[in-house]
């Protein structure tokens, strides 16, 4: 089911909407819901890279909660500079001892 929404735009914003269209070759009401979702999918995304840089999410579960790859998320986090969120000590070592365990196995 979809709903009619409106807004009221500028008369420049409707001739700027009308060349993009006859560009894309695509109807106006088209483009608008185009540009619009892709700013819901960018909302979605930025919301998700801030739970992950305060390391409330990993990548995995911020792909899901933007609705979006792990390929697509991660570019995200590239584009964006987003930094993983940093190990604590405890957690850091842990990984090394992982790491060495690994290591040594294939010796």
């Amino acid at each position: 089911m979809t709903d009619v929404v409106s807004t009221r735009l500028d008369e420049k914003e409707i001739k700027e909407l009308n060349k993009i269209s006859e560009r894309e070759r695509i109807d106006r009401s088209s483009l608008i819901r185009k540009f619009l979702l892709a700013q819901i999918q960018e909302y979605r995304l930025k919301e998700s890279g801030e739970r992950y840089w305060k390391g409330l999410v990993s990548m995995a579960e911020g792909a899901t909660l933007a609705k979006v790859s792990i390929y697509k998320m991660m570019e995200y986090v590239e584009r964006e500079k987003i930094q993983a969120p940093s190990l604590t000590d405890s957690e850091m070592e842990e990984d090394l001892k992982k790491s060495k365990k690994l290591f040594d196995e294939i010796e």
